[in-house]
C-alpha cells in the first residue's frame, strides 16, 4: 500500500525486485514535498523552507515522467483503470499504481490533479511533512482545523476522477473531514493505530498514529488502514505479524494491509520484500485462514483501489 522503492534511495529493478519475491503489486509514492523537507537529528522529518512558485509541480512531474518511463523500461505495468487491474490479477503480471505522497504538486490548480491522472495518477495520500493548500499534518500545529476549503474540493475530485484517497500523515481533523466527504472507502496507507488520541507535540511516530476510533470509521466505511513495519515499534517480523492479526481483531480481517513504506523507514523489520514474502506463512501459524491473510497482505487495497478507479 506504500512503497519508494526506486524512488528515494538510489536505481532499483522493481520489476525484478517484484517478481523475486511473488509480488504482483505496489503503490510507488512520489514524494510530492520531498525538496522542501529534510531529517532532523532523532529522526524526525520538517520542512524547512517554503517552494518557489511551482517548484513542488515541476520536481512532481519529473518524477512521475522518470517513473513512468521506468516502468516501460522494464516491462512492469501500471494499474490506471479497473480494466487494468482486472487484467493484471487475472494474468498475475507484476504491476504498479502510480501514488503521490501529498497533493503539494497541485499547487492550488485543480487542473493540476486532473492532468496527473490522465498520466496515470490513481492514488493520493492528501497531505505529507507541509502544511499545505490541502489541509494540516499530524505532526505540526494545525493551521486550518483541518482540510481547508481547497482540500475539501480535493477530496471531491477524488471521488469524481477515479483516485484513491489516503489519510495517512493527516491530522484526526483531516481524517474525519474526509470521512464525511469522500462517497467512497479511503485508507490510511501506514502508520499504526493508537488508543488514545495523537497529538503534534509527540515523537514522530507517536504523532503520526491514526487514533483508534477514527480506524474503527475507516473499515465500517469499506476502508483499509495500513501498518508499517518500523524497527522502533516491532523487533522482529514475527511482532509486526502479531501486530497485523491483533489489528484484523480490533478491525475486521478485510480491513487491514501492509504499508510497508519501503525504503522509506529509518529502521524496518521489512527491509526489502524478500521479508514480505515470510508473512503468509507467520499468519497461517497464527491461525488466520489463507484467504484472510491474501486479504491482508494484497486484496483488501485491490479491493479499495477498483471501488476508486470504478468513477
Amino acid at each position: 500500500m506504500h512503497s519508494h522503492l526506486g524512488l528515494l534511495r538510489g536505481a532499483a529493478n522493481v520489476r525484478e525486485a517484484m517478481t523475486q519475491n511473488g509480488m504482483l503489486a505496489i503503490a510507488r509514492k512520489i514524494v510530492a514535498d520531498l525538496p522542501e523537507i529534510r531529517s532532523l537529528p532523532g529522526g524526525s522529518i520538517q520542512q524547512f523552507r517554503e517552494p518557489a512558485a511551482g517548484q513542488l509541480a515541476q520536481a512532481f512531474d519529473a518524477t512521475l515522467a522518470q517513473m513512468r518511463a521506468q516502468h516501460k523500461r522494464e516491462g512492469l505495468g501500471e494499474i490506471v483503470s479497473v480494466e487494468a487491474l482486472d487484467r493484471v490479477v487475472a494474468e498475475r503480471t507484476p504491476a504498479a499504481v502510480i501514488a503521490a505522497e501529498g497533493g503539494d504538486f497541485i499547487d492550488g490548480k485543480m487542473e493540476r490533479l486532473e492532468t496527473a491522472r490522465a498520466q496515470g495518477l490513481t492514488h493520493l495520500q492528501l497531505v505529507h511533512y507541509r502544511i499545505s493548500e490541502i489541509g494540516d499534518i499530524s505532526t505540526e500545529r494545525p493551521v486550518h482545523n483541518g482540510l481547508t476549503a481547497f482540500g475539501k474540493e480535493v477530496v471531491s475530485a477524488c471521488n469524481r476522477l477515479g483516485i484513491l484517497i489516503d489519510v495517512a500523515h493527516g491530522t484526526s481533523a483531516v481524517i474525519e473531514q474526509t470521512l464525511e466527504l469522500s462517497k467512497k472507502p479511503i485508507i490510511y496507507s501506514h502508520g499504526h493505530v493508537s488508543a488514545a488520541q495523537p497529538y503534534f507535540t509527540q515523537n514522530g511516530a507517536r504523532a503520526r498514529a491514526i487514533h483508534k476510533p477514527l480506524a474503527l470509521r475507516i473499515a465500517q466505511g469499506g476502508g483499509v488502514i495500513g501498518l508499517w513495519p518500523l524497527g522502533s515499534q516491532y523487533r522482529t517480523v514475527d511482532a509486526y505479524a502479531d501486530a497485523l492479526v491483533e489489528a484484523a481483531q480490533s478491525l475486521g480481517a478485510e480491513h487491514v494491509g501492509v504499508g510497508s513504506d519501503c525504503n522509506g523507514l529509518p529502521s524496518t523489520v521489512l527491509p526489502t520484500y524478500a521479508e514480505f514474502a515470510t508473512l503468509p506463512a507467520l499468519l497461517a501459524k497464527r491461525g488466520l485462514k489463507s484467504d484472510e491473510a491474501e486479504a491482508i497482505l494484497g486484496n483488501n487495497y485491490l479491493r479499495v483501489l477498483r471501488q476508486a478507479l470504478a468513477g
